[in-house]
């Protein structure tokens, strides 16, 4: 449509275009430190032209397509995918961590310290084995080793089992997750049937896809209304008609709905794969506490084919095959007289004591020695450690190069915001003042000439 109106129509359409544009810039300013918000965009076009006879096509100004967010699904996938690997040795870091604290190597109150206190004093004994003194102290050192043993593997069983409640909780906040996605895509649907465009709820709905990845890694599509289909390890979670929760089982099996499935990466892994760090050492711990005691034991114990030799002593420890329940023997501790220095009765022999001292670098059926098999833990726990370090370091720096690449066209720039701000207002004042021209030749035509 030629004429005034049709000029008045196209500054009319310009003027709310550039309100629109304007008032996109102003959320994007206000969302500037919004977690997970995309930038948004108003896409113009040119509208429909029209032919004017002797004229040609005239334009009739400009048409809003919409609003458009500004994000990257290909990067949001791959962020998600690195978070879950990033989550899971963040997770086994901090639980080897927590190990080598609790295990306190080397320091004057870990168990190699209290291992050689013990060794040291059947040395002492030896050189003098009639002092009850002296008997005293190889008991005192013996229980001062044990009640360590006995607590730091109380520790790691603790830890064990805080790490199982840690399962826990994260098999909760991912089906609480779950409903919170559920919830959005809803939302998402009802708004994308009418053919509108829920950028917002989109960008809290990858938030929690995030934060879900972080949980367990997740494969995530879209259906044709925009809705999240989510897979764990192949079975479906969530989609447009169906919601399963996740669940595991006594035997530490994992379920999706009524389908067994096993978790790969994320939090829930790495708490798995700390679980099987912790029930090592725990069983190395054991396995090193049998041989010390069996050794200890079975030299106090042995009676040698000798002149007037000493009668079988008992055990110096009970209880040996737990590193939480090992004790010194309750008769020892209640005499210290049945320390045995000696293999015979004769006053001054003190080889019996002299040999135990010498136990820690005696070489054992495994190759090993006992204070080897103790260094062993603590060396391979530490080794661990780096290991994760590095890998959550690796994963770290990744992680961090794609939030920036996700920055970059995602992220809200305050001074092209302001910029743009700028330029909408030259624009809608521009269109203004067509507007007002418009309204000056109305005048002319209606007041002036009589029409």
């Amino acid at each position: 449509m030629s004429g005034i109106f049709g000029t008045l129509n196209t500054a009319t359409k310009g003027l709310l275009a550039q309100q629109t544009a304007l008032h996109t810039a102003s959320h994007n300013i206000s969302n500037a430190n919004t977690e997970g918000f995309s930038r948004q965009r108003v896409q113009m076009q040119a509208d429909l032209s029209y032919t004017l006879a002797g004229v040609g096509q005239l334009g009739t100004g400009v048409k809003m397509e919409s609003v458009v967010r500004m994000t990257d699904d290909y990067v949001n996938k791959q962020i998600r995918n690195e978070n879950s690997a990033y989550e899971q040795y963040n997770v086994k870091s901090q639980t080897l961590d927590q190990l080598e604290i609790t295990l306190n190597e080397p320091s004057t109150t870990g168990i190699n310290f209290n291992l050689n206190e013990m060794f040291n004093a059947w040395q002492e004994l030896s050189k003098n084995p009639e002092s009850l003194s002296a008997k005293t102290i190889v008991v005192e050192k013996s229980k001062a080793l044990v009640e360590t043993i006995n607590h730091i593997a109380n520790q790691i069983e603790s830890l064990k089992v805080e790490t199982n409640d840690q399962i826990d909780k994260n098999i909760l906040d991912f089906n609480t997750t779950i409903d919170k996605i559920d919830s959005l895509n809803k939302q998402i649907f009802n708004i994308s049937v009418k053919g509108e465009v829920p950028n917002d709820l989109l960008d809290q709905r990858d938030l929690l896809l995030k934060d879900l990845s972080s949980i367990a890694k997740v494969d995530v599509n879209y259906d044709k209304y925009g809705r999240a289909e989510i897979n764990l390890n192949g079975e479906i979670v969530l989609n447009g008609e169906l919601k399963n929760t996740l669940t595991k089982n006594a035997a530490g099996e994992f379920f999706v709905g009524a389908d067994k499935i096993d978790i790969t990466t994320g939090k829930i892994k790495g708490y798995l794969e700390s679980i099987e760090v912790l029930d090592g050492v725990i069983s190395q711990l054991d396995d090193f506490v049998k041989s010390m005691a069996t050794e200890v034991n079975n030299l106090h114990k042995l009676v040698r084919d000798v002149v007037e030799p000493a009668p079988a002593g008992k055990d110096i420890f009970t209880d040996i095959d737990s590193a939480k329940s090992v004790k010194v023997n309750p008769d020892i501790n209640n005499d210290n007289e049945l320390i045995l220095p000696g293999y015979t009765i004769h006053k001054g022999d003190g080889q019996r004591a002299l040999d135990i001292s010498k136990l820690n670098k005696k070489l054992l059926g495994d190759g090993s020695t006992i204070t080897g098999k103790y260094n062993d833990i603590v060396t391979r726990v530490g080794i661990s450690k780096q290991q994760s370090d590095n890998i959550v370091a690796n994963q770290e720096v990744l992680l961090n190069q794609l939030v920036l690449k996700r920055e970059s066209t995602s992220g809200v720039s305050i001074d092209e915001e302001v910029t743009n701000v700028l330029k909408y207002q030259k624009a809608y004042e521009a269109n203004a003042r067509v507007i007002s021209v418009l309204n000056d030749m109305l005048d002319v035509l209606i007041n002036r000439t009589g029409v």
